[in-house]
Parts: structure tokens; sequence; C-alpha cells
């Protein structure tokens, strides 16, 4: 977005097997400037190569800064802050961190942050290698609650949980970071996650090289330590994997995750979420009614006008477009609809809560 504003023209580049074969590409591309990704790296970041060059390093690890040029990085704190109080509020027996093994900077910060919170509230605490996982989870108090370093590893525990047969989420409550679709909700319940805020970190990461590129030389000479600036989270995106509520019937539960995953699909009617329920329709509405306090159809509104807040808050997609991606297939319902829960229009409720 930042790139087009300012009619730049971006190549990307994959990793490099060398050090040479990055100074090779540079050479040949003789780039103005250079956005440089180095979450996954542990070690000090490649001035030498990028020394001359206007240049903004991503997640460069904090304990290791450049001498040179300014980074972006998360704030591994505030993320994981989201993850301890949703997993905190279940009051489980236990908790436990699953991360990479690799002593990443944000996987440390991560760890310590909500091994922290979790003593700090008397809970005990368990850090998890990924090796022979299952056998890990099989042994802690249960219920417990399981944070992910990322949902890639988040993932990794729900399958090893479910493997050794506990209950999601009511033995065992999921939560990871990155809100990766890929890992989220191609599960069944799907896992929740914290987002970061992937879309606003890269506008800054252009409006920082931007600044970069327009210093003249001698601004950039050699300092104790270049600047540090950090983007944290969108929101937490609450999904089955940590909805624990004791004694609800399993039909229950996967009539409410199906609900979460196809409320917002035009065509979702009350056949297809009885039929995911396994019993008659009567059965089914007494069911759910009796257990959450809501017929199925009140569920589907609060799912699908959720939906509508939370695409009005955190993108700048046309009124128009979030209506098609709600699941109604009519403006004007969905416009009474959305005035008579939130008491605003739905122009009125963005200018209010826009982030």
């Amino acid at each position: 977005m930042f790139a087009q504003r300012r009619d730049w023209f971006v190549q990307v580049v994959e990793e490099f097997a060398s050090p040479e074969e990055m100074q090779k590409t540079i050479d040949n591309w003789n780039p103005v400037g250079c956005l440089v990704d180095r979450a996954m790296c542990r070690d000090a970041p490649p001035d030498n190569i990028f020394w001359n060059i206007p240049t903004v390093y991503l997640d460069q690890q904090r304990d290791k800064p450049s001498r040179r040029h300014p980074c972006l990085v998360h704030d591994n704190a505030a993320e994981a802050a989201l993850i301890s109080k949703e997993l905190l509020s279940l009051k489980c027996a236990s908790y436990a961190y699953v991360g990479s093994d690799n002593e990443y900077s944000w996987d440390i910060e991560r760890l310590n942050h909500f091994k922290n919170d979790v003593l700090d509230a008397g809970f005990p605490f368990f850090k998890l290698s990924r090796k022979k996982l299952q056998a890990k989870i099989e042994a802690l108090p249960k219920p417990c609650g399981i944070f992910g370093a990322n949902d890639a590893y988040a993932a990794e525990a729900y399958h090893a949980t479910a493997a050794a047969g506990f209950n999601i989420p009511n033995e065992v409550a999921i939560a990871g970071i990155d809100n990766d679709e890929l890992f989220c909700e191609t599960v069944s319940p799907g896992i929740t996650s914290a987002q970061p805020d992937f879309q606003g970190a890269g506008y800054h990461l252009g409006e920082m090289l931007d600044e970069e590129i327009r210093k003249r030389d001698e601004e950039r000479g050699m300092r104790d330590e270049a600047r540090i600036e950090y983007y944290g989270p969108l929101r937490l995106v609450r999904r089955g994997s940590t909805f624990m509520q004791k004694g609800i019937n399993p039909r229950i539960q996967r009539a409410l995750e199906f609900i979460r995953q196809h409320a917002c699909e035009g065509n979702l009617a009350l056949d297809d979420i009885v039929a995911e329920m396994k019993c008659s329709k009567r059965l089914a509405t007494m069911a759910f009614k009796k257990a959450t306090g809501r017929t199925i159809l009140e569920e589907v509104h609060n799912i699908r006008i959720q939906q509508v807040c939370d695409l009005l808050s955190h993108s700048n997609l046309p009124i128009a477009t979030i209506v098609a991606h709600s699941g109604y297939n009519s403006d004007s319902f969905i416009k009474r609809m959305f005035l008579k829960r939130t008491g605003m229009t739905m122009r009125d409720y963005r200018k209010a809560h826009a982030q």
C-alpha cells in the first residue's frame, strides 16, 4: 500500500543460502532501499552487506541490534498478554508453553511473559519441548491451558492433544499467535489466536524506509544502537479451542463451532446446523436454547454482526463489500439489524471504532 503511494517498484527476494548470494542479488538489482526480514535469524544483522543502502530490518533480535539501520519488531509482551488473559480466565489446573526450541528472541519473550503471568496468578507452569509432545501433554494436570508460541506450534499441541484423546477445550484449551487460518481454521474446534497488526506494520515499514531513503549519507552514520520501533496485536480472534463451558453437551459445542465457521456464508441453513448436531430439528433447537440461552438463529445473527463490527473496525473495505461478507442477502435487512444491535449506523460505528 505504501509502495503504491510512493510509486515504488518492489522486488521480493526469498531467503539466501549465503551472504555471497545476498551480495550478488544486491549488485544485480542495485536497490534504492531494502526491507530485510530477520524473524527467523538469531545472529547479528548483516550490516556489512547493507551498510551503504537505506535499510530497515523487520524483527531483528533486540539483543543483537543493528549499529546502522532502524528496526521494527513485534511487541511480544503485548501479544502474549492477550493470550495470558484468555487462558487464565479459564481457571485451569495448570498451564504450559510450547515454543520453537530454537531460542528465537520473540519466542523467549512470549515464554517469559506467559510464565510470569501464570506464576503471578498462582497456577503451576510447564515449558514443553516439542519432542514427545503427546506424552508431555498427557502428564499435565487437567484441565490445562496451552500457549503455542505461534499458530504452527499451537497446531502441534492441538494434534497431540487430540491424539491423546483429550477434549478440546474442556480438558485442554489451546491458543497461539498470528491468526494464520491455515492452522486455526482447518481444525474443529478452531484455534484461538492473537492477530498481530501485520498490515499496519507493513505500512509503517514503508514509512521508515522512506525516511531512511530521504536522509543524507552522513545522517545514516555509525550509531551506538539504531532505533527500534514496535508493532503490537490488532485483536484476539477467539475460537472454539478456548471456549470452555463445563457441562456443555458436545453436540452443542459442535453446533457453536459450525456456526462460527459458516455463519457468514450466505447459503447457511438451519438444516445444515441440525445435521451437524446429528439429532432431530426439534431436539436440536430445544437443546441449543437450553444450553446457551439463545436460539440457533440468534447465534447466527451474533456471529454475523460481530463479523461486520470487526471489518468496520479493522479494515478499510467499503461498507457494501463488508455487507457482502456478512452472510446476509439483503442490504436493508443487515443495516436495520446492525442499527438495532449496536444503536449506530455502520458508518458511525466505523468512525467511532476505527483503529
